[in-house]
């Protein structure tokens, strides 16, 4: 039993990261659509609170702990696992880290946080709202398919 603490682990990392998978589909098919639908004052308001929300929840928590976390998981991964499970375990660590964390990190966290600092009903927030919908659920779709990947591997 104590030598399948690697393979459960590798699990509820896997698990973990198709649950935030699944999140940043969510948000992308119907939440941005549906904001993005919304008058432009109301929209940017609306993004402007979920982003605020978002900051103390587990999902953030999964963001931010995973790439640490598989990053360990491969090192010792690379001591303890053979072939395919050795390839796995570091290609989910590149994966998440690249496609997840760091697009989180430069793109979509300073598209939010240029978001917070707009009056919602100011003309200039009405051209950076229809923009920041389009790259920022772009972006989201890349966080979406390395979670998944990173959930595959």
């Amino acid at each position: 039993m104590a030598d399948d603490w690697p393979v459960h682990f590798g699990l509820f990392l896997a698990l973990w990261s198709a649950v935030i998978a699944g999140v940043f589909s969510a948000f992308s098919e119907f939440v941005m659509r549906a904001l993005s639908r919304a008058a432009p004052a109301s929209g940017v308001d609306a993004m402007q609170h979920i982003n605020v929300s978002v900051l103390r929840t587990q999902f953030v928590a999964g963001i931010l702990l995973i790439p640490p976390i598989s990053i360990g998981f491969a090192i010792y991964g690379f001591g303890a696992f053979d072939g395919l499970a050795r390839i796995a375990s570091a290609g989910a660590a590149l994966v998440y880290t690249t496609m997840v964390f760091l697009v989180t990190v430069f793109g979509n966290v300073p598209m939010n946080n240029r978001l917070a600092g707009l009056d919602p009903h100011a003309r200039e927030t009405e051209a950076y709202w229809s923009e920041y919908g389009r790259v920022w659920t772009r972006l989201n779709h890349i966080r979406t398919l390395g979670s998944l990947f990173t959930a595959g591997l």
